[in-house]
């Protein structure tokens, strides 16, 4: 792979990140069912940007916009519950009914999440409801695995222009999305590589996401 054929996307990344969360802001029509990748939560508690994601879906639920939730996620070492459990509590405890969620306590990032989804259930017609940034990414990774999906980007992210958090996570969904494009032109081992790469510079910038990286690559082993 000539790295130097990664450098329009790398340009253009934020633009179509940026784009897309802005065109798909007006409230979906209806499809089958919502899935809502999981992040951090705290011993059961959703984190801010988790809770924004799960409070768009319960928006869009209430709205009639699906009949069914999904919600992603397994867990970190060290943590009691997984994502997804804690993403059906918070829902389930706000009016959903039990048997309008079901969790997918498996995988740590949207590729693994989404592999795990499709192992055991077949969500049909889907809006992904996710952060603005993550929402092109998690579009895209979802029809490679086979999922009829749309993002629909939560209004709540507490993730705001022009505060640091906002381009640390442009930069990640940039990054995120160069491996995309890589896996779709030049295959996944070549965007497996990158990914790493991408993975060592980021730990080396932010410490605290190195143990997840870790999770992440021993997942790979298994």
């Amino acid at each position: 792979m000539k790295l130097y054929l990664l450098f329009p996307a790398l340009m253009s990344g934020p633009a179509r990140i940026l784009l897309h969360a802005l065109r798909h802001r007006r409230l979906p029509a209806p499809r089958r069912s919502l899935v809502v990748p999981g992040t951090a939560q705290y011993d059961g508690r959703p984190s801010k940007q988790f809770a924004a994601r799960l409070d768009h879906a319960l928006l869009l639920w209430r709205g009639g916009r699906a009949e069914h939730i999904y919600t992603l996620g397994g867990r970190m070492p060290g943590d009691r519950f997984t994502e997804a459990h804690a993403g059906s509590e918070y829902l389930i405890s706000r009016g959903v009914p039990e048997e309008a969620v079901t969790e997918i306590p498996e995988g740590n990032d949207t590729r693994g999440s989404y592999a795990a989804l499709t192992r055991h259930h077949d969500p049909g017609t889907t809006l992904i409801v996710t952060d603005p940034h993550h929402a092109l990414r998690a579009e895209l990774l979802a029809r490679q695995a086979g999922i009829d999906a749309l993002a629909s980007p939560t209004r709540t992210s507490p993730t705001r222009f022009p505060g640091k958090s906002w381009w640390l996570t442009l930069s990640h969904e940039a990054g995120g999305l160069m491996v995309v494009d890589v896996s779709r032109a030049f295959g996944r081992g070549n965007a497996d590589r990158l990914e790493e790469l991408l993975r060592g510079l980021q730990a080396g910038l932010r410490p605290s996401r190195r143990a997840r990286h870790e999770k992440l690559a021993a997942d790979k082993l298994d």
